[in-house]
């Protein structure tokens, strides 16, 4: 134990392994968004296809390369399970609690520096975001490092500055433009509110702009090249602009929307604010003075993400998360200046999420994911026969049982329902097929919600008195096979 305390990133990296891995084999990837990412990575394994993203068989524009290459080479490893889909994430926030320790205790000092990386690995974002099968662990870390790096670009040495732009292209690569726009805005602010912008000359704006585009512009340019118009399409139309634009999930474009995520993603540390706050206007002082040049860039960082992510229309729960850099860090400066005690809060914190990962994540997770229907599939005879999932969708169970499962409509649906232009049908990858024209197949399994409506599937079973095998599962999912049958519709012995 003393040797632990001696050694800070041992520590931290036992702490954050600890917490970012256990249970991860018992955690089902979940729909859709998980299970969109972890499908899209094994064809990219099993095709042996690198460079153009693709699901169901067809390219795919959502994301950027950077995540993929992660998720496929730990599933190239350790095989298409749970463990290796959630590794990449674990691994990403370990780096970043390690590196959020070093810069604050380059900027500060090792009990602010503790304090800040607990705080980051114990917040509910930083915790659960370390777990997830998506993107947003791994651009936490590259763009925090923007940030960091033009803070010690401008404070220490202007070779920094270059790696500003290395993982400017890695967080560009991870997710889209948004990777270099944020933490650019608010470098850009932060010299206009210190009036340096001569600051510029020195930033080795050409060299590095150079640098940024061999690095992030060559794969963009190699999917124009294999892709054309298409790629624009839907990766800037579709998901950029469109997303900007057009809310996807209009229930939750409200104002107080990431007010809350504050208060929930920061948790428990979010609720430490308001008092601390109020100790500050107490004693009149300000919790950020101009002489911390830090604790301005962090705020207007923060800000920066707030601000732009209320102003997108289409909001999620994960898009202001990387503001917790910034909060990790201002917080432990309060409980610094206000003698606040954090670890007690961190251990509580810590030791209930070992608690939630090990008890209660994996049946909510499993309610969550396609991998019963998935594993069900996956060990029946299904060669001969067309799988369908009629009203609803799974591509958890597309990537459990690696077979091709067609998402069931009414013909006179699926002509609106298919990408076409810049519309959220872009989603809408999976293979269609209409129930009129699956129902009469000799074989066919079709996964129905028992809370929908389906009387096209049952009245047709029913009129035609077919012998049918019925499979139900947790979640009122129901799988229904029929035998092969002749011509006539009469079953087949």
């Amino acid at each position: 134990m003393e040797y632990l305390k001696r050694h800070p990133y041992v520590l931290l990296t036992v702490c954050a392994l600890t917490l970012f891995l256990v249970a991860n084999n018992f955690l089902a990837i979940t729909d859709s968004a998980e299970s969109n990412y972890a499908l899209t990575a094994k064809e990219m394994v099993l095709s042996g296809n690198w460079i153009s993203p693709q699901i169901y068989g067809h390219y795919w524009y959502d994301k950027p390369i950077f995540y993929y290459w992660e998720l496929a080479a730990s599933f190239a490893v350790f095989g298409f399970n749970e463990f290796a889909a959630r590794l990449p994430a674990a691994l990403t926030g370990t780096v970043t609690v390690l590196f959020t320790y070093w810069f604050t205790a380059r900027v500060y000092d090792r009990k602010i520096a503790m304090a800040a990386a607990v705080i980051y690995m114990t917040s509910v974002e930083g915790w659960v975001m370390s777990k997830a099968v998506i993107t947003d662990a791994t651009l936490f870390l590259f763009q925090s490092a923007v940030v960091a790096f033009f803070y010690l670009g401008y404070t220490e040495n202007r070779r920094w500055y270059w790696l500003c732009y290395v993982f400017a292209a890695l967080a560009v690569l991870t997710k889209g433009p948004v990777g270099l726009a944020l933490p650019g805005l608010a470098a850009l602010i932060f010299l206009a509110l210190k009036r340096d912008w001569k600051e510029l000359v020195h930033v080795h704006l050409l060299g590095g702009m150079a640098l940024f585009l061999v690095l992030a512009g060559s794969w963009y340019v190699a999917m124009y090249e294999l892709h054309g118009n298409d790629f624009l399409l839907n990766f800037f139309g579709v998901h950029n602009f469109l997303r900007a634009t057009v809310p996807e999930h209009p229930a939750q474009d409200v104002w107080y929307f990431y007010i809350a995520m504050f208060f929930a993603g920061f948790a428990p540390w979010s609720f430490t604010w308001p008092y601390a706050l109020w100790k500050y206007k107490k004693s009149h002082t300000w919790p950020v003075t101009r002489q911390d040049t830090c604790a301005v860039l962090l705020t207007i960082y923060a800000a920066v993400v707030f601000v732009f992510f209320n102003i997108v229309a289409t909001k999620y729960t994960t898009y202001t998360y990387p503001m917790v850099f910034s909060l990790s860090i201002l917080t432990a400066r309060m409980f610094r200046d206000w003698h606040m005690g954090w670890r007690k809060i961190a251990w509580a914190t810590g030791m209930a999420y070992m608690v939630i990962a090990v008890v209660v994540a994996p049946p909510l997770m499993l309610q969550h994911s396609g991998k019963e229907i998935g594993l069900e599939l996956k060990q029946m005879d299904t060669d001969n026969a067309v799988i369908c999932y009629y009203k609803d969708y799974s591509t958890g169970a597309v990537f459990y049982s690696g077979k091709t499962i067609y998402r069931g409509e009414p013909a006179g649906k699926i002509a609106g329902m298919e990408p076409g232009k810049i519309s959220w049908n872009a989603k809408n990858v999976m293979p269609f097929m209409a129930i009129e024209d699956v129902l009469p197949q000799k074989n066919n399994i079709v996964i129905i919600n028992e809370k929908r409506n389906n009387e096209a599937v049952t009245n047709y079973y029913a009129a035609h008195t077919l012998y049918l095998n019925k499979l139900s599962l947790p979640g009122n999912i129901d799988i229904f096979s029929v035998v092969a049958r002749n011509d006539d519709g009469s079953e087949h012995m």
